[in-house]
């Protein structure tokens, strides 16, 4: 069977296999995912499980095939872990969802590895529902044996840097993969991070300039656009902190940076001028009320994603 046939077939089988069907993330709210014991989101190394969203998990029919046959990279499971493990690389998918049946557990951990394969609930209906993170399975297998290496050498062909995490980029080098190697400048512009710093950095450029045209404003121009340089990176810093901090004390943290660099350059220009511009405290009301409505948000999708697994399991 040609690739492209193959790759259809392995896709359509994903999407038809029985016992996924109503399990499949993209068909089902991220709060009914089969995922349990509070594990879920450890396992795909996010830092919450309302962090988990269907963009992220998927449920690939490969692992069923192999509980059932065992692994050889020449079998058409093998083929359709090949596969689906360079499709979710590719698009960053953090984890890998499943309902083993129980009896076949000890053999999809065998060809996989004992520490990748997580119990993600309680068995039930002779069904046990597991979890794995594809990041792992493929920086495992880049260190692993001869034939796992080989495995990944070919699988991970094709990879196109541009998307890709550093880890899996490193694995599949590891293993002498032929991969799309982009600039690393190119791999920065696609950071959303990057972009963040670059566009404050040049609006914190342009924000004094107008300033040297206020006729009350007596002090010099070029301390406060230096004020907004200074301030600019920490600023953004802690505009990233409080919308996407690992921990509540980082995205405290990032509230008062951002609170605290934003106001600086005002506090001068109080300071030799007349009145600060009105958007000011408004702009201060936002970061303060925003972080608020942020944690409160996060909290309830926590909260929201956790009861959906319980009442599943």
């Amino acid at each position: 069977m040609d690739t492209y046939n193959f790759r259809r077939e392995a896709t359509r089988d994903r999407h038809s296999f029985p016992h996924y069907a109503a399990f499949d993330p993209r068909h089902r709210d991220r709060t009914q995912l089969p995922v349990g014991r509070g594990h879920h989101h450890q396992v795909s190394g996010v830092d919450r499980a309302g962090d988990l969203t269907t963009r992220i998990v998927e449920n690939p029919g490969a692992l069923a095939d192999i509980a059932a046959e065992g692994f050889s990279p020449h079998s058409a499971a093998g083929h359709a872990l090949s596969h689906e493990l360079h499709d979710a690389i590719q698009r960053r998918v953090r984890l890998w969802i499943a309902e083993i049946p129980t009896d076949q557990l000890p053999r999809l951990r065998e060809a996989l590895g004992d520490d990748l394969v997580h119990e993600a609930g309680t068995p039930s209906g002779g069904y046990t529902p597991i979890a794995l993170s594809p990041s792992s399975c493929s920086s495992d297998w880049a260190a692993g044996t001869d034939e796992q290496r080989e495995f990944m050498r070919v699988a991970m062909a094709g990879l196109d840097t541009l998307t890709t995490s550093s880890h899996a980029t490193h694995a599949s080098r590891a293993v002498g993969a032929s991969i799309i190697e982009r600039s690393a400048f190119l791999r920065l512009c696609r950071n959303p991070k990057f972009i963040a710093y670059v566009v404050v950095l040049v609006y914190s450029m342009a924000r004094a300039l107008p300033v040297m045209y206020v006729p009350d404003f007596r002090g010099d121009w070029r301390v406060l656009w230096a004020i907004d340089m200074i301030t600019a990176i920490p600023y953004t810093w802690g505009l990233i902190e409080m919308v996407a901090g690992q921990k509540l004390w980082h995205r405290v943290v990032g509230a008062i940076t951002a609170s605290v660099t934003f106001l600086a350059p005002y506090v001068y220009f109080l300071m030799y001028g007349r009145d600060a511009p009105p958007g000011v405290w408004t702009a201060i009301a936002l970061i303060f009320f925003g972080g608020i409505f942020l944690e409160v948000f996060r909290y309830q999708r926590d909260r929201a994603v956790k009861k959906g697994l319980a009442e599943q399991l």
